[in-house]
């Protein structure tokens, strides 16, 4: 009886295969009629040194992975370019060991994004938003500043992603 059920349910996936059922979201567009894109370096107007580089990094891989778009490395060969500028940085303390020294702190990032088409420079959608991130404090100040530069890369991870379904829905 066992392997019946085996081979049913084998044979049932097979004609879900064959008959091109598919989850929904997992339909890309053709190669060919997907738009190139470009997201070069963000701006960086805060005091926080590295973070151009790590939110377009963040960005690219969000919309990669999204599979709607055509990722190019120049905004002059892209049809579509997104653009970022890390407007500013603020950390507070939020959890406290005692009242002069802190557990945990909260990054927030103000960040400003457009897109816009290359071949008309028309901004087909912008937003200003932020994201923050806590970390613990450590009492050793390289461990210290490890932790806040994974809670900084989570948190454009996430920002990526939230601005990637949100263009690809205006767009």
């Amino acid at each position: 009886m066992r392997i019946c059920y085996h081979w049913l349910l084998l044979m049932i996936i097979t004609a879900m295969t064959g008959c091109g059922y598919h989850p929904l979201g997992y339909d890309f567009p053709p190669v060919k009629e997907r738009p190139t894109l470009a997201i070069p370096p963000f701006a960086n107007r805060s005091t926080e040194v590295g973070l151009e580089t790590l939110m377009a990094n963040a960005f690219q891989q969000a919309f990669a992975q999204t599979g709607n778009w055509r990722l190019v490395a120049r905004p002059e060969e892209a049809d579509l370019v997104l653009e970022g500028s890390v407007r500013n940085v603020e950390n507070t303390s939020v959890a406290f060991y005692d009242i002069n020294q802190s557990v945990i702190r909260r990054i927030t990032i103000q960040v400003d994004v457009s897109l816009r088409r290359r071949d008309s420079g028309k901004v087909t959608w912008k937003e200003s938003t932020d994201f923050s991130e806590d970390y613990i404090v450590q009492p050793d100040y390289h461990v210290g500043e490890a932790t806040k530069a994974m809670g900084i890369r989570r948190g454009a991870i996430t920002l990526a992603r939230r601005v990637a379904d949100k263009v690809l829905l205006a767009y």
